[in-house]
């Protein structure tokens, strides 16, 4: 990667710095060896930087958000980052996905170049960002892409506007709900320490982006993804690497885990990902653009 100006090294390198510190907020496990294999990987190859090239767009209520839209094609990849991150998380995947069809990142309310909002729920976001697309010009069918939150924003965006989505891609969600099934099914003392882990990870939703989470988890609960196509990414953590879950029932959980991945729909195919950790849109991009590489191919083949 070629650089002019110690400045602009320096923003990139602050982007990607801030992507992995949001991101390992919702991470459940951290494991230091993967950690110190991420900073390798970050400095050894080239880590495509994100260039802003979006602008604000009206999204509801005097409310803008920032929208950055590459490439053409349908339908149009939308891209949804983690806790705390926007679009310039996605700098390694939006210039590859936007080679294969219309690809959009953005930021949510109260990230980066976005307005300011309120405590507001998931709906209430998603209904800003699908009035921000329109307003925009970006036409349905969508395939939304969600990391970690982004996850809880892209299947409420399904259940809202189930006519405008053509697939999900869900990349290390959070999925609250799905660990939640892990938890009523734990020993009591792994129950409560995954429970006060779920309880601290809320938490910081809630202060980071000024979500009412009861009621957003609500609206999640809610969804019904039928027979969308939902291709899941995880990486090999939970059961691999927590030394805390005793042997007799490591098996069982880790059924009802896998279990958890494959339900979201009648159409969801699951990947796990060894030697990866929680940011794969840094680590290995390639794995969710041949996600969205799929979902496309399929809707321009007529299902």
């Amino acid at each position: 990667m070629t650089v002019r100006g110690g400045t602009l090294l320096r923003r990139r390198l602050l982007t990607i710095a801030a992507a992995i510190v949001a991101g390992l907020l919702l991470a459940a496990v951290l494991h230091a060896a993967g950690l110190s294999r991420l900073v390798h990987e970050l400095v050894t190859r080239s880590v495509a930087p994100y260039e802003a090239r979006g602008m604000l767009v009206a999204a509801g209520e005097g409310r803008r958000l920032y929208l950055d839209c590459r490439g053409s094609g349908s339908p149009t990849v939308v891209l949804e980052g983690g806790l705390g991150e926007n679009a310039g998380s996605w700098g390694a995947v939006l210039e590859d996905a936007s080679r294969v069809t219309r690809t959009c990142a953005y930021d949510r309310a109260n990230r980066g170049r976005s307005g300011a909002r309120d405590r507001h729920t998931l709906v209430d976001a998603i209904a800003d960002l699908r009035a921000a697309l329109v307003a925009a010009g970006e036409a349905p069918p969508f395939v939304i892409v969600g990391h970690s939150l982004g996850d809880t924003y892209a299947r409420v965006f399904a259940g809202r506007f189930p006519g405008d989505v053509a697939g999900l891609v869900l990349v290390e969600g959070f999925a609250p709900d799905r660990f939640r099934r892990l938890i009523a099914a734990a020993p009591p003392e792994l129950a409560a320490r995954w429970q006060a882990n779920l309880d601290t990870n809320v938490r910081s939703v809630e202060a980071v982006e000024h979500l009412d989470w009861a009621a957003s988890e609500d609206q999640l609960e809610a969804v019904d993804l039928a027979g969308l196509p939902v291709e899941v990414i995880v990486a090999r953590q939970p059961f691999a690497t927590d030394t805390h879950i005793p042997s007799d029932v490591r098996g069982p959980l880790e059924a009802i885990w896998r279990a958890g991945l494959a339900d979201y729909s009648r159409r969801t195919r699951v990947q796990v990902l060894d030697g990866v950790g929680h940011q794969v849109q840094l680590e290995q991009p390639s794995s969710i653009v041949a996600a969205i590489e799929r979902l496309v191919a399929a809707h321009r083949a007529g299902g």
